[in-house]
């Protein structure tokens, strides 16, 4: 009586299997947050701050993955105040938070803020409704290489001095492909 093996055809298959496999299969996602916080001591109404930072030397997983980096995708962004000295009363008149290239150039706004007390902030995480383009615009610039961006801040204060510290929070989901 005649047997028939099974283990060459299951071995021809395996190898069509791995062959036609997607690559996205060893995608590695991972979600982190990572702060900024702006210091403002100024005694006019108005002032703009910008910081010009490295991602991948103040994140791990950006370190990490570096050009394996796939897709980054900022799912939320948040402020709060860390510390705020004036009066109960004192109001943002308006805020504007962009991103930019890590020299300062081609800002696209984030988000705008109006008529926004800074006492109800402290120690106040608040959800930010947020422009598509500036965020699109800091997804790509921390996805690619040197992973670095620009953060510009403007404001206006109705009281002065302004003295508080905003801290700005993004949670971020990052897929990378470390077999790439």
């Amino acid at each position: 009586m005649r047997t028939f093996s099974f283990l060459p055809l299951f071995a021809i298959f395996g190898l069509f299997l791995l062959n036609s496999c997607d690559k996205d299969l060893f995608d590695v996602t991972e979600t982190f947050t990572f702060e900024h916080e702006f210091v403002v001591f100024e005694n006019d109404d108005s002032f703009q701050e910008f910081v010009s930072i490295n991602l991948s030397q103040k994140e791990t997983l950006i370190e990490q993955y570096g050009s394996k980096i796939k897709k980054i995708e900022i799912q939320e962004v948040k402020y709060h105040l860390k510390a705020h000295t004036g009066s109960q009363e004192q109001k943002l008149v308006n805020l504007s938070l962009k991103s930019a290239n890590a020299d300062g150039s081609d800002p696209q706004s984030i988000v705008e803020l109006q008529d926004v007390v800074l006492s109800g902030l402290l120690n106040n995480p608040t959800v930010l409704n947020v422009n598509s383009q500036g965020i699109q615009k800091l997804n790509n610039l921390i996805e690619n290489s040197p992973h670095s961006f620009g953060l510009f801040m403007e404001a206006q204060v109705d009281e002065t001095p302004a003295d508080f510290t905003v801290v700005f929070t993004f949670r971020t989901r990052m897929t990378a492909n470390p077999l790439n």
